[in-house]
């Protein structure tokens, strides 16, 4: 299986995991050291990483759909990333579009997410020029 596969079927395993609630289906393929930046937070450690979790279980409201799509990988010999949109419903945050990137290591043959990055478009478009 190319590493671009291998890298597509990865993410897509852990989104099914976060629809499932599924905590170490969440945490599989994440390095022990992962840095990840999730809606103004900064979590350094895979503990800290399983503990932001918490929150996003803390008040369903029904069935939670976790769907990334467009995804884009880009892999080297030993480095990754990798990109998409996700949509996600039934948290109490409601729906919700949000950016996933994600930077991968490959570490004994095997790759680990080691950076994980969600964010949201911005709605303040003063800065950004005219709307195309």
């Amino acid at each position: 299986m190319s590493d671009e596969r291998t890298i597509r079927d990865m993410i897509g395993q852990w989104a099914r995991a976060v629809a499932g609630n599924d905590r170490r289906g969440i945490l599989a393929n994440h390095s022990p050291d992962l840095l990840m930046y999730d809606f103004p937070d900064i979590k350094k450690g895979i503990d800290a990483y399983d503990k932001q979790w918490d929150f996003f279980y803390l008040d369903p409201r029904g069935p939670i759909s976790f769907v990334p799509r467009d995804l884009e990988v880009t892999a080297g010999d030993d480095v990754a990333f990798a990109t998409c949109l996700v949509h996600c419903d039934g948290t109490s945050a409601g729906s919700l579009d949000f950016r996933l990137t994600t930077g991968l290591k490959k570490v004994d043959g095997e790759w680990l997410i080691v950076h994980e990055h969600h964010s949201v478009p911005t709605v303040e478009r003063r800065f950004l020029g005219p709307a195309s």
